[in-house]
């Protein structure tokens, strides 16, 4: 095994020189989210070059979903099954080794390290950036991105991918004319960048710009296929436009024909599904949705045993729920605070909190989930994921009548800072109910 540097000065472990021109196109491949798995597959494990493999493992572990962590962990045991590796081998190792148990923190900060030694180490700029969106820490992803851009080249092919990254960053950190001109330059410098074209799509949503997140993501997705990157999680973003937007109907056409075309039957691929079908239920209660929801469990069921990871379990509790699983549910929520990694209090009230508004016992949702909506970011993803806490706990205090609640949660909350004709219709629920306080003040 010799050990060669790349074009940005990192090392990396191969067996013959010719196998860094396969490290460098894998660099980019996983940088851009399009990293060719089944040429690693077809090579065969013997003949992929370590670093590939390990950038492999990456990959596979940015699913969060457990098949795919012991397909990394498989992966991880073949290089250490080598031997003795060099420093930053080994130091990638330990941080691969984290992630795989569950140790999420301790997998961002040691990736973190690599950056640190290793400025142009672009595989770990972006295992530090996905660990950061899976464990919530908005502000650590802000910082270590906008470091790290500085050590690369104008030229280096992956600086357009890493703007990118840096945009959602930005976005997601409430700055979004800046993360609106990263997301264009990574756009000028490749325009099929889905993370870009992602991040900028957040942008459009977070200013409230429905109609034209719209009609940027049917021109953007016309003509692509299945393959297509985050294909699933794109048109979910266009039904939360459509959503609201009012048009009900198209919604529940892209949920049927975008959202639930997965690309394999693992449940994982129905995060969306589960949440853009939840708040279609909130924002029209008399849609009859049960034989969606019995679908959904179909496919959540099995999730059960694989649990793993806080934002997916999150999704299976309230599909548990929805469907009247409740005891699958409350096995579900007995294994997460079983798994030995500490939840935060606020996290176990949103779980019960979604669980009692399924039961109608609103005046409880309302309360757990005002208190902790604006703490929701340990679960990880995005701020529009999240978002569906904040609408559920509004929607629970007007169900129960609590209009000083309610009031609350509009006036400290995120979701109602934008127009649209379905937060116009919240506000004149608001509007419409008739608080104790003011009952008694003018009798």
């Amino acid at each position: 095994m010799t050990v060669l540097t790349d074009s940005r000065g990192v090392p990396h472990p191969v067996e013959n020189p010719s196998d860094m021109e396969w490290v460098e196109s894998a660099i980019i491949q996983l940088v851009s989210m399009k990293l060719d798995h089944e040429r690693c597959r077809a090579s065969g494990l013997s003949a992929t070059p370590v670093p590939v493999r390990l950038m492999l493992a990456v990959d596979l572990l940015c699913s969060m979903e457990r098949p795919a962590v012991a397909q990394a962990a498989a992966l991880r045991d073949s290089v250490l099954e080598n031997g003795p590796a060099d420093a930053r081998t080994t130091a990638l190792l330990s941080a691969l080794g984290f992630w795989t148990t569950g140790d999420l923190v301790a997998a961002r900060n040691g990736f973190q390290t690599l950056v640190d030694t290793y400025p142009g180490d672009a595989v770990s700029v972006f295992a530090v950036h996905m660990l950061d969106f899976f464990i919530g820490d908005g502000p650590h992803m802000l910082a270590s991105i906008a470091q790290a851009v500085t050590g690369f080249a104008t030229d280096d092919p992956v600086i357009g991918y890493l703007h990118g990254l840096h945009g959602f960053s930005l976005e997601e950190n409430g700055h979004i004319d800046a993360a609106i001109e990263r997301c264009r330059t990574a756009l000028e410098l490749n325009p099929d960048d889905i993370y870009a074209m992602h991040a900028m799509v957040h942008c459009l949503y977070e200013t409230g710009r429905h109609e034209e997140g719209s009609r940027y993501i049917r021109d953007y997705m016309r003509g692509r296929d299945a393959s297509t990157p985050m294909r699933i999680h794109v048109w979910w973003h266009y039904a939360l436009f459509e959503l609201h937007a009012g048009n009900i109907q198209e919604v529940l056409a892209c949920y049927r024909f975008a959202i639930r075309r997965k690309t394999s039957p693992r449940s994982a691929e129905d995060l969306d599904a589960v949440t853009l079908l939840w708040r279609l239920a909130l924002i029209r209660p008399s849609l009859d949705l049960s034989a969606y929801w019995r679908s959904l469990f179909q496919d959540w069921e099995p999730y059960l045993e694989e649990n793993w990871y806080l934002f997916n379990d999150f999704h299976a509790y309230l599909t548990y729920c929805q469907a009247g699983e409740y005891g699958h549910a409350d096995a579900l929520l007995e294994a997460v605070l079983a798994r030995g990694k500490e939840v935060p209090e606020e996290m176990v009230d949103i779980f019960l909190g979604f669980r009692s508004f399924t039961t109608g016992d609103y005046a409880d949702a309302a309360t757990r989930l005002a208190r902790s909506f604006g703490q929701s970011y340990p679960m990880g993803g995005s701020n529009a994921q999240r978002d569906v806490v904040e609408h559920t706990a509004v929607e629970a205090a007007l169900r129960c009548g609590n209009h000083e609640l309610a009031h609350h949660i509009r006036e400290t909350g995120r979701v109602f800072r934008h127009q649209s004709p379905v937060l116009r219709e919240y506000g004149d629920r608001l509007a419409a109910l008739v608080s104790p306080l003011s009952t008694h003040d003018h009798p």
